[in-house]
């Protein structure tokens, strides 16, 4: 029988559960999936409203099965329960990295927010950091929020109009968030300007020029502040449009408080560093007493720094499906090698811009990666 590697390991951690669904709906079954529930909300220390949310069913309902009071759509309702409580202990078994490493590219954002801070006075500064999906950006902003009880981080999206956007920010500042943009404007003005905190808006690719203008306005002349804006190479390039055409004048404006770009995407470029170090590449993957080879953390570098190749978030998933290897487990390392044939049997859909050349393994090596794998 051919050996289907990580696939087929995969495929057997799906098959192993923690729970099973009834055959009959008996008094005796549903009261075994509540004890079941009730050992699993104890151990994750879920409440009734963590688990409803989580089902998108009412906490009596939940509080109902608990104590056997049970409903007439019970049939229903332990299908949810138990397909939850089996979806959550496959996410336990799996070894986790490292929730946040401080990578070179974690320093050199932080580094951008604290001189961006500095540099705002009798009014804020702006600072941009560009980078493609998995560069890490949004990762580093997240925590350095966490970190920093100062600053706010808000993510955008392409469906938000103006109003939306500060209505966004103002919610993260315990802000009626309600009205017009004047108003929701005017209550953020008179709570930042005399405040200390910065702003950063993540996802902010699809700003336009009039949003971008209303931002140096309100939250750096008004309020203030200063401003982080993190998306890919589109909002660099709305920033750079030439302010000779009609409406896109107020782009001097915004350019004249911009301190500094951060691009991840010409660092990563490189080719003297690219964009993670190797020691950057063991923290975030060598995990779980399994060990990375020197080849490996050269291509993994390799991933993380090609355009359009989902960088970090490609790693993370190869890493993680490998994992879930027997075979690698026993033998404790991950090669450059055995990431080959995961990536071929994983048939990732970005496969083709990945900057591997799958020709360079003989097809000897293919075949033997894949008994390890």
């Amino acid at each position: 029988m051919e050996d289907k590697g990580i696939q087929g390991d995969l495929e057997r951690d799906a098959r192993i559960i923690k729970e099973r669904i009834p055959m009959d709906m008996t008094k005796a079954s549903a009261d075994k999936v509540a004890e079941s529930l009730r050992l699993f909300m104890n151990e994750n220390g879920y409440s009734n409203a963590d688990v409803a949310r989580s089902l998108d069913i009412s906490e009596s309902i939940i509080s109902q099965i608990k104590n056997g009071k049970y409903h007439h759509n019970l049939e229903i309702y332990i299908n949810k329960i138990v397909n939850l409580i089996n979806s959550e202990d496959r996410k336990g078994r799996r070894p986790r990295g490292p929730k946040y490493v401080e990578t070179t590219i974690a320093m050199k954002i932080g580094a951008l927010i604290s001189h961006t801070d500095a540099m705002s006075d009798e009014e804020g500064a702006i600072a941009v950091i560009i980078g493609d999906s998995g560069s890490g950006k949004t990762k580093c902003l997240q925590a350095y929020s966490e970190a920093n009880r100062n600053s706010i981080y808000v993510q955008l999206d392409k469906t938000m109009y103006s109003t939306m956007i500060f209505a966004a920010i103002a919610k993260k500042l315990h802000l009626d968030e309600s009205g017009s943009l004047a108003m929701i404007s005017q209550r953020l003005v008179e709570k930042l300007q005399n405040m200390h905190i910065i702003i950063m808006l993540d996802e902010g690719s699809s700003l336009s020029v009039s949003q971008l203008d209303l931002l140096r306005q309100i939250i750096v002349v008004k309020s203030r502040c200063p401003l982080i804006l993190a998306g890919n190479g589109d909002l660099l390039k709305t920033i750079l449009l030439p302010t000779a055409k009609r409406g896109f004048e107020s782009l001097d404006q915004f350019r004249s408080r911009l301190t500094s770009i951060l691009d991840l995407n010409a660092l990563a470029g490189n080719k003297s560093g690219g964009l993670y170090t190797a020691e950057d590449i063991r923290k975030l993957y060598q995990y779980g007493g399994i060990r990375l080879t020197d080849d490996a953390v050269t291509l993994l570098r390799k991933i993380c720094s090609t355009p359009e190749s989902g960088r970090m978030r490609t790693c993370h998933r190869i890493i993680v499906s490998m994992h879930t290897s027997s075979k690698i487990i026993a033998v404790g390392k991950i090669d450059a090698e055995q990431i080959l044939t995961a990536i071929k049997q994983l048939n990732l859909p970005n496969k083709a811009r990945l900057p591997v050349t799958f020709e360079e393994v003989e097809p000897e090596q293919t075949q033997a990666g894949a008994k390890v794998a």
